[in-house]
């Protein structure tokens, strides 16, 4: 009989429980089935008021005086980008930014690449010959342009060439001071600007955080000294 009220307590401690894990269940479930049908009516609009949209944009980019040289696109977490990328990609180049680089801490885009390419092509094909696709340790060409024709450079990163690419470098740095193929004193910002900037794009003049939360998820943190957020 002592073990009756425990025995009700367990048993509706536990339904509380139940209940509350098949509402957090039912909350993300249609959470997700908002944004799916949010992305449909966008892609409709956006397939229908494509030219309006780059009209306006047109006009826009001509009352501006001031634009970047280099955008990056910080997602998070976020996986679902890649038809975000596309209208990003169209809107950088509508303006004359030369360099754009995307962002995303799981490195979704860097090994889905191919699908980006894949859906660019297939939605906005009139861009594709306005795009220089940048690789890691890629050769530098002067303000976005290669073989004579104005190109918008495009670069995917990931967590790698954020945070982890400076432990790299500090490592190396240390190994070759150890070895004697480097001198402490000839460590210098010069140096580390250089080895930083291997992709010879210059550093981002404005980040834009795309998601919930307002971090910058250690996205190119020497690079991004004095960008602007």
């Amino acid at each position: 009989t002592k073990r009756l009220p425990d025995l009700i307590m367990f048993t509706v401690f536990r339904m509380l429980l139940m209940l509350i894990h098949f509402s957090c269940d039912l909350f993300a479930a249609f959470y997700n089935y908002c944004m799916i049908l949010h992305r449909k009516c966008i892609e409709i609009w956006y397939n229908e008021n494509l030219r309006t949209e780059t009209d306006m944009l047109t006009r826009a980019a001509k009352r501006m005086k001031n634009l970047p040289r280099h955008v990056v696109i910080i997602f998070g977490a976020k996986e679902d980008t890649i038809y975000d990328c596309v209208r990003i990609i169209g809107w950088c180049i509508t303006f004359g930014i030369p360099y754009i680089s995307f962002f995303d801490i799981s490195g979704f885009l860097v090994q889905n690449e191919n699908l980006l390419k894949y859906e660019l092509a297939k939605r906005r094909p009139d861009l594709v010959e306005h795009i220089s696709w940048s690789k890691p340790n890629a050769g530098f060409t002067q303000n976005g342009i290669t073989h004579s024709k104005p190109k918008t450079r495009i670069s995917l990163l990931c967590p790698l060439d954020g945070k982890q690419e400076i432990v790299s470098l500090t490592k190396t740095l240390a190994e070759a001071v150890v070895t004697g193929t480097i001198k402490p004193e000839e460590i210098d910002i010069d140096l580390l600007n250089e080895k930083l900037n291997s992709r010879g794009i210059p550093d981002p003049d404005m980040g834009v955080i795309y998601g919930r939360f307002c971090s910058t998820y250690g996205v190119l943190p020497w690079q991004t000294r004095i960008t602007e957020f």
